[in-house]
């Protein structure tokens, strides 16, 4: 770089030179100019959803501020760590890895371990502790599908929606007290539903899709999810969001006592934070998606993670299953040994029961558990050192675990709510997505389709030109060197560049396409052209 360029440059960095070519500081009313010149995004939640919508906006050069009311990442995708034991307490497997999942695709970019489970590795005991044939298991099974196929023909006649409760007890009442056809009733549907056979909808239970493959588990933690897609964005965490307003001009949200202004918003508040009205919309939410919020149902599911000092059980089996007095409370354990060294079992409560196991300290989920495992494993069973329970119910952020299909629901209730209110206000999360509700990548994709939205609404006028796909990509991967994102892109005499106020630092490019890098020690760097860096920020998505 010639003297002259280098002189300037330094002089910039030092705010002393204002003659032509020199990069000065913009005044306050310069910056919200320019700031003017390029859309900006607020997304509430950074969650899934959240991140994924944020991470394809900030791909495209959007400005985009993620709101978080938590003090992490990840919303109901949360690995904690107790003795050790990476626990997931949230979201747990990638259901259906194959046929194009994109979680499982994110799984494998972010370099996360895998493990594919085996729904066939169970054993099931029954209240006294005798594990049932596999004559008697696959018998309990066909009695379950049976009726949930007598329930799938009765529904098709021209009758109100009712419980799947009451169906079943109209067409086959004898599942309701078969024991292994509750253990049915309650680990394959009230656990892959969310909900409970009193609410769900006889019509509506199903009505959703899934991709192929067997559950994948990640041993380290789902954690590797959230992570990747939160790379280099700007998240604002204990930002709890407590209104939205919104415009044909724009929208205004209030957080964590702070107003953000922006050009649009993605909202990602999950379905149980949507029936309390934590949030306050201004215009209101239209009464459809009130009602569709209303009749939609928001499951109680907990998880109990138990460390023992050491295995009791059978480390080679992936399941066990225990015909359970109380249908969906402590009926099916998950065995870490399967895919790690840590002695834990993982037990849950589901349907109402996730209520109750939330409702008892650690002490008398001991209590409770250990009669359970001694009937399962006999003498040789101990009391868990440790009992750690999840409490979705009463996350004030979450109020509650996955959406599911409630009475007179039905698909057309995810549609309504992934409508936006406005040109302005848009709507992700899983309860918004019709096919894929109540899973991570439900929430993912409704994500993305958010973003897509927003693209396509934006004037082609306002498309990236060379330098500034260069610098966002060079943010996505510089984020602690390149911070603020998002900041105003300047031209000035033969440059066009960006300061980062953070770092002191700038990245700029010149009439002759070569990229420039000025660090805060005042030494200049030319790191190449931008024809070399094309490819990378194609392969980026920019």
């Amino acid at each position: 770089m010639d003297a002259i360029r280098r002189r300037i440059l330094l002089g910039a960095a030092a705010g002393t030179l204002t003659g032509t070519g020199a990069l000065t500081p913009m005044s306050s009313a310069e910056a919200q100019t320019a700031n003017a010149k390029r859309t900006s995004i607020i997304v509430i939640g950074a969650g899934v959803a959240g991140l994924a919508a944020a991470r394809q906006l900030v791909r495209a050069g959007f400005v985009v501020t993620v709101l978080e009311g938590r003090n992490r990442i990840g919303g109901r995708v949360w690995t904690d760590v107790a003795d050790g034991v990476p626990m997931d307490i949230g979201a747990g497997w990638i259901h259906g890895p194959e046929g194009g999942n994109p979680i499982a695709t994110l799984a494998t970019e972010a370099k996360a371990r895998t493990y594919l489970t085996d729904d066939d590795s169970i054993t099931v005991a029954d209240t006294v502790g005798s594990d049932a044939t596999e004559s008697t298991f696959g018998t309990g099974q066909n009695k379950f599908q049976a009726a949930l196929a007598s329930v799938s023909t009765r529904m098709k006649q021209s009758i109100p929606d009712e419980s799947l409760a009451t169906a079943l007890g109209i067409v086959a009442p004898n599942v309701l007290t078969d024991p292994l056809s509750v253990f049915h009733l309650s680990y394959d549907l009230e656990f892959d539903t969310g909900g409970w056979l009193e609410t769900l909808s006889a019509r509506s239970y199903s009505n959703d899709s899934k991709y192929p493959g067997k559950d994948v588990i990640l041993p380290d933690g789902y954690k590797a999810v959230p992570e990747l897609l939160a790379t280099g964005i700007d998240i604002r965490l204990n930002a709890t969001v407590t209104a939205i307003s919104h415009s044909d001009n724009g929208v205004v949200v209030t957080a964590g006592g702070m107003t953000f202004n922006a050009d649009y918003c993605i909202e990602t508040l999950p379905l149980g934070v949507h029936k309390a009205n934590r949030v306050q919309f201004s215009p209101p939410l239209s009464a459809s998606k009130k009602a569709s919020i209303n009749v939609l149902g928001m499951g109680q599911i907990n998880k109990v993670f138990m460390i023992f000092d050491k295995s009791f059980w059978p480390t080679d089996v992936q399941y066990f299953g225990f015909q359970s007095a109380v249908r969906g409370r402590y009926n099916y354990f998950m065995n870490y040994r399967t895919f790690s060294d840590f002695n834990c079992l993982v037990t849950f409560g589901f349907g109402q029961q996730g209520a109750y196991v939330e409702s008892l300290t650690e002490a008398q989920l001991i209590q409770d558990i250990t009669p359970v495992l001694k009937t399962i494993f006999g003498s040789a069973a101990t009391a868990p050192r440790r009992a750690i329970r999840t409490s979705w119910n009463s996350d004030p952020f979450a109020l509650g675990a996955y959406s599911f299909a409630g009475v007179n629901s039905t698909s057309q209730d995810h549609v309504t709510l992934a409508k936006p209110s406005s040109s302005r206000l848009l709507h992700a999360g899983e309860h918004t997505h019709e096919l894929y509700r109540a899973t991570v990548h439900g929430a993912f994709l409704s994500g993305e389709r958010e973003a897509k939205r927003i693209i396509s609404a934006v004037s082609p006028s306002s498309a990236m030109s060379e330098p500034d796909r260069l610098f966002n990509w060079a943010e996505s991967f510089y984020p602690d060197l390149l911070s603020p994102r998002g900041t105003t892109t300047l031209n000035q005499g033969i440059y066009t560049y960006r300061y980062y106020s953070s770092t002191n630092v700038f990245v700029g490019v010149d009439d002759k396409r070569n990229v420039l890098f000025l660090n805060a020690a005042g030494l200049l760097q030319t790191v190449g052209k931008i024809d070399d860096y094309t490819a990378r920020i194609v392969a980026a998505g920019l």
